[in-house]
């Protein structure tokens, strides 16, 4: 299977990637196509509940910049700071009782795994969203600029100001008040639920520039693999495309070897 990396809504995927490519689905999207994990442990509505949880914990920001914080930590880092309702209800999906203390232990893992995906998936769907009121915001500032007669001879010499190139100040990107997605969280949790043949595939140039930085060697893909000519694969630990310095032991799924295919 080959999976994009890190976005998991086609929308933000950039052109003339190969038809065989699918987006990852934490358990909530209802994008046609997506892979959903069959061992996803917390269902749907589960799911949403968390989601909604964390829109509180949110609200309590008042510089949107602060969220950055999470793109820097584990689950369990994340959990401290935020509403123990969240960890409550995490809590109650894998401890119950039943199975071996190793099962439990194995389920728990999963549950935040999970959760870390679920956290960036509802993160790209508030990029999609602001985007789309900044770009109608936009479209209503030339609407206007037309309305008001502006002509290319006004733009040139300044005498009137063009709306259109005004910014829509909806706190997108043009406030820059962008929070980088958080994908080294990404990656340490994806491997909860890919299989080892699954190849992820990257073009974010500041996402490859940094594994560059870390001496990750990648080497020319053989195109038998789907791969589109140029392509470069290479597999490592899922915590050493992450950025660590050393094994996890807390992160179970970060251990595991993930092969990953890269675009420049």
């Amino acid at each position: 299977m080959l999976l994009s990396f890190p976005y998991m809504h086609s929308v933000l995927l950039s052109d003339n990637l190969p038809d065989s490519l699918v987006v990852f689905d934490p358990g909530v999207s209802e994008e046609e196509g997506a892979f959903r994990p069959a061992n996803l442990p917390l269902e749907k509505k589960v799911a949403m509940a968390l989601i909604n949880d964390c829109i509180r914990f949110g609200e309590q920001f008042k510089d949107p910049s602060e969220m950055a914080y999470f793109g820097a930590v584990t689950a369990d880092d994340y959990y401290d700071g935020s509403s123990m309702s969240i960890q409550a209800q995490l809590t109650r999906q894998f401890d119950d009782g039943t199975g071996s203390k190793q099962e439990r232990e194995l389920k728990e893992a999963t549950s935040k795994a999970q959760f870390v995906l679920l956290l960036a998936w509802f993160f790209e769907e508030k990029m999609i969203e602001l985007a789309s009121i900044e770009d109608g915001v936009r479209n209503s500032w030339k609407s206007m600029d037309k309305t008001l007669g502006v002509d290319e001879d006004d733009r040139i010499d300044e005498r009137v100001l063009d709306l259109g190139n005004r910014e829509s100040h909806t706190g997108g990107a043009s406030d820059e008040q962008t929070v980088p997605l958080p994908w080294k969280r990404i990656v340490e949790a994806l491997p909860a639920f890919i299989s080892e043949d699954t190849t992820l595939l990257c073009t974010d140039s500041q996402i490859i520039s940094e594994w560059d930085d870390m001496e990750i060697s990648f080497a020319p893909a053989d195109t038998v693999d789907g791969l589109p000519e140029g392509a470069e694969v290479a597999t490592c630990p899922a915590w050493v495309f992450a950025g660590r310095r050393r094994e996890p032991a807390d992160l179970p799924f970060a251990l595991k070897n993930i092969t990953v295919a890269i675009i420049r």
